[in-house]
């Protein structure tokens, strides 16, 4: 879709299984879910700004069983980008299914799958709270790769990370997770498309109230959402949701009875 001065291309990986090994598998329409799974949608982001081509997170790369990042070069081929054209990704934070996508395993050897790009996480994500297991690994994993390759920022708190582009820390589902504001206009603070990662990862967010067992501070996480939901409906902004292949961006407007009503968009 275009947004003002943007053009959006969700980029669906698909749905999967996960069970207690954490592992996602993929799955197919109509499949019986297997006991004691969950059930994941994995969708980022490509956003063209005036300026940057950028990735939001990366999905999840080899960590997605018998899958790789073919699978997000093969999207972005779609709509006529390469690996090479991305000139920014941005990490809400460094779970293995935001930014597994973001190295590739070559001859052995761990590599940036987006080879002039700059990654841009918070530093505080590379300490904080709600790693463990293979979540841990994969996040010292991609940190170590990018900063070798002299392509990872690490941002500092809240502020703009371009002119177009804002950080700000959210907390609530890993202890530095973050959130971007992608001004759409020209104008930053005027129209928006806001990313807020697993602190609003798709419609169901936006519809009920709950604390997540999945997020360190899952009062904080909804807090937050409530803040973001009523910011977002006053101003109109647009919300990118990561975990939705069938509403990957909506609006939201006051609902009739309470609480928020999600709006879809077309493109």
């Amino acid at each position: 879709m275009t947004f003002g001065t943007l053009t959006l291309h969700a980029l669906p990986e698909g749905q999967f299984t996960v069970g207690l090994d954490k592992r996602f598998v993929p799955h197919a329409e109509g499949e019986a879910l297997p006991a004691g799974t969950l059930f994941v949608s994995v969708c980022p982001h490509l956003v063209i700004t005036p300026s940057e081509t950028l990735l939001l997170d990366t999905g999840l790369g080899s960590w997605a069983e018998g899958r790789g990042t073919e699978v997000i070069g093969e999207s972005l081929s779609r709509h006529g980008v390469t690996p090479e054209a991305i000139t920014g990704v941005l990490f809400s934070h460094l779970h293995f299914d935001h930014a597994g996508g973001a190295i590739t395993e070559v001859g052995g050897e761990w590599r940036p799958t987006f080879p002039n790009a700059e990654y841009v996480a918070q530093g505080d994500e590379l300490s904080a709270a709600g790693y463990k297991g293979e979540s841990a690994r994969v996040r010292d994993l991609v940190a170590e790769t990018l900063e070798r390759a002299g392509q990872l920022r690490l941002l500092d708190g809240n502020g703009p990370v371009t002119d177009e582009i804002e950080a700000e820390i959210t907390g609530g589902h890993t202890g530095a997770h973050q959130l971007f504001r992608i001004a759409a206009d020209g104008h930053a603070g005027d129209l928006r498309a806001v990313y807020a990662g697993d602190v609003l990862a798709g419609p169901s967010q936006a519809t009920r109230r709950f604390a997540a067992k999945y997020d360190v501070d899952g009062a904080a996480s909804q807090n937050r959402r409530d803040q973001l939901l009523a910011e977002g409906a006053e101003r109109g902004d647009l919300f990118l949701f990561y975990h939705s292949t069938s509403t990957p961006a909506a609006f939201v407007e006051p609902g009739p009875r309470g609480g928020w009503r999600v709006v879809p968009v077309e493109e």
